[in-house]
């Protein structure tokens, strides 16, 4: 008859003084690293992609000097523009916010749409994207507030 080492190996270890005794350190400090990974990950993804998609994006505030409002083939033109992202009028219809890219788009070619239009404009302010948002966010937290 053949010896069987598995056969007997419990009773060697016993005898022996090997003792199972769970995950080992190694097993125990990778999933604790994975779990730090895994979180930290999971917070900034999120905003550097949001950051590359828009970081070359700009925001133009344009005014109409008259009291009216903006016409529609004004802004279906500067829609039309390579490089413009979107365009939103305030709830006034008074001032008209044009998000664009800065690399493809400049606010001269902008301003020649309304120049088209016999339109006089003011730019208030030209100001990045993302902080435009920021801004905006804070806007809506003090008016909730107050």
């Amino acid at each position: 008859m053949v010896y069987d080492p598995e056969k007997y190996r419990e009773k060697r270890e016993k005898v022996l003084g090997i003792r199972k005794r769970g995950m080992g350190f190694g097993t125990i400090a990778m999933v604790v690293s994975l779990v730090i990974i895994v979180g930290l990950s999971v917070v900034t993804i999120p905003q550097a992609i949001s950051y590359m998609t828009t970081r070359h994006l700009d925001d133009a505030i344009f005014k109409l000097e008259s009291d009216s409002t903006w016409p529609q083939s004004v802004i279906t033109g500067i829609q039309a523009l390579k490089g413009v992202k979107s365009t939103e009028k305030d709830h006034h219809s008074t001032r008209l916010v044009i998000t664009f890219d800065r690399r493809v788009v400049k606010i001269s070619s902008i301003t020649a749409q309304f120049d088209m239009h016999n339109l006089n404009v003011t730019l208030l302010n030209q100001v990045n994207h993302r902080q435009h948002k920021n801004t905006m966010k804070k806007e809506e937290k003090e008016l909730e507030a107050s």
